[in-house]
């Protein structure tokens, strides 16, 4: 139900995103284990990393260097796909307060709400 409310309301993928947040969203329920990249289990960088080579791009499996490869921008102007990063994590943005990460053992890849310190970095240019 959760992923149905947070599809229904996401702003439209950047171009070229969509199979990244397509590849995501066919994630979710999958474990997590650490550093993993996929296909059947992931950790946070992994999943964010096996997304984006969906997308055709090559992200490398930290947080903190994929983090390091883009740009802060406000989730008012944050499209589905963007990451969501913050310390020692990263996400998919999906729509403003919702993300899918490889949260950890508990809940393994699932919608989640954007928590307290983290924020959205985009690898595209805006105006």
């Amino acid at each position: 139900r959760v992923a149905r409310r947070v599809a229904r309301r996401a702003p439209a993928p950047r171009a070229g995103m969509e199979r990244v947040v397509r590849y995501a969203r066919a994630q979710v329920g999958k474990r997590y284990v650490p550093g993993a990249d996929g296909p059947n289990s992931f950790d946070c960088s992994g999943f964010t990393k096996a997304a984006y080579a969906q997308g055709g791009m090559q992200l490398p499996h930290s947080s903190r260097a994929q983090a390091a490869r883009a740009r802060n921008v406000p989730q008012s102007r944050a499209r589905a796909g963007d990451l969501v990063v913050g310390p020692g994590h990263v996400g998919l943005f999906m729509r403003p307060g919702w993300m899918i990460d490889a949260g950890n053992r508990r809940v393994g890849v699932t919608y989640r709400r954007i928590y307290r310190g983290l924020h959205v970095e985009t690898f595209a240019r805006r105006r």
